[in-house]
């Protein structure tokens, strides 16, 4: 069946200027293509991964690196067969015996129902991402895998989700009551209280033809027994059963005794990764951006009783594990990862590195955030040995309902702005400004022109009467710039008013306005930061990923895109 045709309008991630729905400077001059582009993936990416040059370089680099590629199957395998993958994911699998298969990685913490809805785009742009190198370059293979991101200990993070009832934003929160402080979200256990979440979660969802196959979703893959990771890995897997993608978790001894080596250098030349991170956030802080990530002096955890102490030195050959503080020497850690190195789980700085050491990652598929601070460890691959991956950033969407897409279409009508993409530019830019446009329209007079013009002549009358007290009296010059200062205090806020008195006549379009900001900036966040993909699959149906798939794969990344469903 043919996905359904919609129509995609792009617009500059520039627009977004400041605030909540912004984008962060580095991801902006990274997809903007100019010359701070250069710059940056010079100088903090292995290069730019528009460049066939540097594809083919990376594709050699990687076919050519010792890769335990045995078993890494052995270990996919296993763990795609235990969450039920389809028998073309497990082909896809069988592919990495061989050098000349690579990955495009993406991957995201496990939240409920699979989160925000950018879980949804990284993986149809990781998708998308390997159907278009497997174009370029069809004596290679390209699979994309899912990185499950199941060791992370912040629960509030992925226990709880959002949808819009009645255009107001509802969020719901999976309450599991065994769950301990800093335990590892992927290894919590659903108890009986999942039942009771996915009927809070279905009663908000308004009725539809769709709702009753997404409630068979849920009921199938969230449930009692699963744990967070297993259900969500085992709801993607139902999502993308067409697409061969492939699952991962770190979680396990199989892939940690892989990474034995990495964990015993880490831990024997601490801080000296942590050394890395902080010159090169230094040189990230030079070209003027910020640094997203901070980097500890051992950036590992220590797993006891599913839950992650963190390592931190207290003496030349000893550590306190933090927050239960108790000493451990550094003997008796590096012990402790040749017998088990399945205990230790990475931070943030060590996590992408831990990944790139087992896989033959070619590229991987980064929100704005990581984009950003993937920049801060190029240093650190170097230092470990790890090829750094191509950073491709995903794609991203606001889903624009019928009813949202009606509103803008009566004010391209009104503002005679045939290209409805620049009112979604000026929207996400200043809706406020949008506003009173349409207002000023709708106005026989503008009221900003006019007071533009006002104030002009104010400013000239002003003029020629200081230059006239001047020769009276040049003291008096001060008076008068104290006397026009608040008297252009007081035409601004006799401008306000005016303003106000203007909204109350035409509160129609303030409201409609306003509806469409819950729906694409809902809590002045962006839409795909806060909504669960189960509003829009009980909507539009399983074949809207379908459409999303087909945008993604015709639109380039280097935008964000308006979809108008």
């Amino acid at each position: 069946m043919e996905p359904k045709k919609v129509m995609t309008l792009p617009i500059p991630y520039s627009v977004f200027g400041s605030g909540r729905s912004a984008f962060n400077k580095l991801f902006v001059d990274y997809v903007a293509g100019n010359e701070h582009t250069s710059k940056i993936t010079q100088n903090f990416f292995f290069g730019d991964y528009r460049s066939k040059e540097v594809q083919q370089k990376k594709l050699e680099a990687l076919s050519q690196a010792a890769y335990q590629r045995e078993q890494l199957v052995e270990i996919l395998e296993r763990q795609n067969r235990a969450l039920g993958a389809s028998s073309k994911t497990l082909a896809q699998i069988r592919k990495f015996a061989s050098s000349k298969t690579v990955a495009i990685v993406t991957g995201q913490q496990v939240g409920v129902l699979t989160g925000n809805l950018y879980t949804i785009y990284k993986t149809l742009s990781a998708i998308a991402f390997a159907k278009r190198m497997k174009q370029e370059f069809p004596d290679y293979e390209f699979v994309p895998i899912f990185w499950l991101e199941g060791e992370d200990h912040d629960y509030e993070e992925v226990a709880t989700l959002s949808i819009l009832v009645e255009n107001k934003l509802h969020t719901l929160r999976y309450r599991e009551p065994s769950v301990k402080e800093r335990t590892m979200t992927g290894r919590i256990r659903l108890s009986a209280e999942i039942s009771q979440f996915a009927t809070e979660v279905l009663a908000a969802l308004a009725p539809s033809e769709f709702k009753p196959s997404v409630a068979d979703l849920i009921r199938q893959t969230y449930r009692e027994g699963e744990t967070l990771l297993s259900a969500f890995a085992k709801m993607m897997n139902e999502l993308f059963k067409d697409e061969g993608l492939v699952c991962l978790s770190s979680d396990e001894q199989a892939y940690k005794k892989l990474c034995t080596k990495l964990f015993l250098k880490e831990l024997s030349t601490a801080p000296e990764s942590s050394t890395n991170v902080i010159a090169q956030s230094a040189l990230l802080e030079e070209a003027g951006y910020d640094a997203q990530a901070k980097a500890k002096p051992v950036n590992l955890y220590l797993i006891e009783q599913h839950q992650r102490w963190r390592i931190e030195p207290q003496q030349k050959e000893t550590y306190l594990l933090q927050p239960i503080r108790r000493v451990i020497s550094k003997s008796e850690l590096l012990e402790l990862v040749e017998e088990a190195p399945e205990r230790f789980s990475p931070n943030v700085i060590m996590r992408p590195i831990m990944q790139d050491w087992v896989v033959p990652t070619f590229a991987y598929i980064a929100g704005p955030a990581e984009v950003a601070y993937l920049a801060q460890l190029k240093a650190n691959y170097a230092f470990f040995g790890v090829q750094m991956p191509l950073v491709v950033p995903r794609h991203s969407l606001s889903l624009v309902e019928p009813k949202v897409k009606k509103v803008f279409t009566k004010l391209s009508e009104l503002m005679a702005e045939k290209d409805r993409t620049a009112l979604y530019a000026q929207f996400f830019a200043n809706r406020e400004q949008l506003t009173r446009q349409a207002i000023d329209k709708l106005e026989r007079i503008s009221i900003e022109k006019l007071f533009a013009q006002t104030e002009t002549q104010i400013k000239i009358a002003l003029q020629a009467l200081g230059e006239e007290l001047a020769q009276l009296d040049p003291t008096l010059k001060e008076a008068l710039e104290t006397a026009s200062g608040k008297m252009f205090y007081q035409v601004g806020h006799l401008k306000e008013k005016a303003f106000r008195a203007e909204k109350q006549k035409h509160q129609d379009i303030i409201m409609q306005l306003e509806k469409c900001e819950v729906n694409l900036l809902p809590n002045h966040i962006l839409q795909e930061r806060t909504i669960n993909v189960c509003y829009y699959l009980s909507k539009f149906g399983f074949d809207m990923l379908k459409t999303l798939q087909q945008a993604i794969e015709t639109h380039s990344e280097l935008q964000h895109l308006i979809v108008e469903m």
